[in-house]
């Protein structure tokens, strides 16, 4: 019972995930005022496709950090995903890699979230071992193996 309780809880969340209107990334300081101060789960989106999900204790401060390579590994992994070669360099791409990440978010990249006060990293790992075949850039490491949906 309790399992179909979760798995109705993620399939709620993943649903709002896909659906909710989608956040035009932007480096405009304000940006980030689109997200709630709460905890919460988001996706990030390359158009339409869904390419990495996340969760944070608080999606503003969270949101402020995903146009920095050292402080986002969404940012880190989409990089070495665009430019397979290149090299991070004290937390940093080199500058013509950063500056064309730059202009991959501002053409391509959106987000939306969902407030959840707990259960976000349960939701995440489930998500990101759902979405691992269909080209989802999170790496599923020791903190996300949690069960399958």
């Amino acid at each position: 019972m309790e399992e179909i309780k979760i798995q109705e809880i993620v399939s709620s969340v993943e649903n709002q995930l896909l659906t909710n209107p989608k956040i035009k990334f932007d480096f405009d300081k304000k940006w980030s005022s689109n997200f709630s101060e709460e905890p919460g789960v988001y996706a990030v989106f390359n158009k339409d496709k869904m390419v990495y999900v996340g969760e944070s204790a608080n999606l503003k401060e969270r949101m402020k950090e995903v146009k920095r390579t050292y402080n986002h590994s969404f940012r880190r992994k989409l990089g070495k995903h665009l430019y397979p070669d290149s090299i991070i360099a004290k937390g940093k791409f080199p500058p013509d890699i950063e500056e064309a990440l730059n202009k991959y978010y501002i053409q391509n990249i959106y987000f939306t979230f969902v407030v959840v006060s707990f259960g976000r990293l349960e939701i995440e790992s489930r998500l990101m071992h759902k979405y691992k075949n269909e080209g989802i850039l999170n790496s599923i490491g020791k903190r996300n193996r949690i069960a399958l949906i």
